[in-house]
């Protein structure tokens, strides 16, 4: 899935985004989405939920519920799956688990990708995550420290490496812990780009261009995701290296990643929402962790910002992008 920019900014194409969905049958489940932006994620758990029998309109109602990158709307989204009666919520990564978190205490949540879930309070513990909260896992604040040691492999003379991260997302100072260790035990120094939103770019890509890192990683939520395009073309004018979390962003210009695959939370999470739908309890429910990881290369950038990929990491990788 490849990160597109989202444009829009009419509060009410929120409400609308369910219009074509076909009217339900009385009585059936209710399956609410939120997210900052739409990225597609969403409709591919729909498409795993409709494979296992919840199927639109007979056996099932999907509510979609997008912010449309204004993460200060999503309590409010949040509120209106409670008012719609929804019997589950499915909360695109932290920002808007915490909002769903708030917004109720009874309906299920299951979170698509939380970051370190337990580090950031959203469970007690992964096997017992209590509460009306369960989902997957993404493991991202542990693989950073392997992301920097590819970065590091690629560019040996790195002494500074700068993290592009939203610091509203509530894993962000888990992430930069790790990396700042990792960072320490390398040699090399971690500088910060904070961005909210799709607004703090320019001018956050402007400051690190006066500068110029020797890399940049990319901590991923939905506004770093969606806002994506904007880093690759920085990364491509001033020639840096960047190291991402997932393929999608690869794909999109990304120089390495390293990361789950996120067809395997889709089919987790679609998974969790049945098993819930059936009357398991969230609480009885483990955060699932990923069991498959990619490594995939984009050569096509390398050799648009001049730089060589060791011979070790491309026998490693998953996928070679030529």
């Amino acid at each position: 899935m490849k990160p597109r920019q989202v444009v829009g900014g009419v509060l009410g194409i929120v409400a609308a985004a369910v219009a074509w969905a076909a009217d339900p049958a009385p009585g059936v489940p209710r399956i609410g989405f939120l997210s900052t932006y739409e990225v597609g994620l969403q409709q591919s758990v729909q498409r795993r939920l409709q494979e296992l029998g919840w199927v639109e309109g007979k056996s099932a109602a999907f509510e979609f519920r997008f912010a449309q990158g204004r993460t200060e709307r999503l309590p409010e989204l949040a509120a209106e799956l409670v008012r719609a009666k929804v019997d589950v919520i499915v909360a695109m990564t932290n920002v808007p688990a915490f909002a769903a978190r708030n917004a109720t205490q009874t309906i299920p949540i299951v979170v698509y990708a939380a970051h370190d879930a337990v580090g950031t309070g959203l469970a007690r513990t992964l096997a017992r995550p209590g509460g009306n909260i369960t989902g997957t896992e993404s493991l991202a604040p542990e693989l950073d420290a392997k992301r920097i040691e590819l970065i590091k492999q690629i560019v040996p003379s790195l002494r500074d490496l700068a993290v592009l991260y939203n610091p509203n997302d509530q894993g962000s100072p888990i992430h930069l812990k790790w990396a700042q260790t990792a960072g320490q035990a390398l040699g090399f120094a971690i500088s910060r780009l904070e961005v909210r939103g799709g607004a703090d770019y320019e001018p956050t890509l402007a400051g690190a261009a006066a500068r110029r890192p020797d890399a940049l990683l990319t901590l991923t939520d939905n506004i770093t995701y969606v806002n994506w395009p904007r880093v690759a073309d920085f990364a491509l004018k001033q020639r840096v290296p960047t190291v991402c979390e997932f393929s999608g962003l690869v794909e999109a210009g990304c120089l390495v990643s390293y990361g789950p695959a996120l067809d395997e939370f889709t089919e987790r999470v679609a998974h969790q929402v049945d098993r819930i739908l059936k009357g398991a309890k969230p609480a009885d429910l483990p955060f699932e962790q990923p069991t498959r990881f990619e490594l995939v290369v984009n050569l096509r950038t390398a050799r648009a910002i001049g730089v060589a990929i060791p011979q070790a990491i491309l026998v490693r990788a998953d996928r070679v992008l030529e």
